[in-house]
């Protein structure tokens, strides 16, 4: 098991019906901050203090490498994706969702927003343009 997939294994538990309830509990208040698909270079992402989540499979993070401290978790629908990320998330911190291209983590975005009180952001270009900019990708194992 990798580091950041033992951080995946970590967040999730019990603990996600507690938060979920505390953010739906927000959003039916009316702050339902939606996303937003912007570029963020990853000092940037890191500057905001959200909580970073890698969106692509295992074979991707294998091919290209990953964010430093990213969360590896492929995104295969809400429930459960939401689930293993509301304890890391209960604190109010920015959701930084990373793809390759952009195009999953704005899917992705869509499928919660409204669902968590947390700012959303799906980052524009993915992986690709992260690696573009210049950043050095960390190996996934």
């Amino acid at each position: 098991m990798t580091q950041h997939s033992r951080r995946a294994v970590l967040i999730g538990g019990g603990a996600a019906l507690l938060a979920l309830g505390a953010g739906v509990g927000l959003v039916a208040a009316g702050r339902d901050p939606g996303f937003e698909q912007t570029f963020l270079t990853v000092d940037e992402m890191k500057a905001t203090g959200g909580l970073i989540v890698d969106i692509r499979t295992p074979p991707e993070w294998a091919e290209t490498g990953v964010i430093d401290d990213a969360v590896l978790l492929t995104f295969t629908g809400p429930d459960r994706f939401l689930d293993q990320l509301a304890p890391a998330l209960a604190d109010g911190r920015d959701l930084i969702l990373v793809c390759r291209s952009g195009n999953r983590t704005r899917a992705a975005a869509q499928a919660i927003q409204g669902r968590i009180p947390n700012r959303i952001v799906s980052i524009e270009g993915g992986m690709k343009r992260v690696i573009a900019s210049g950043y050095r990708t960390v190996p996934a194992g």
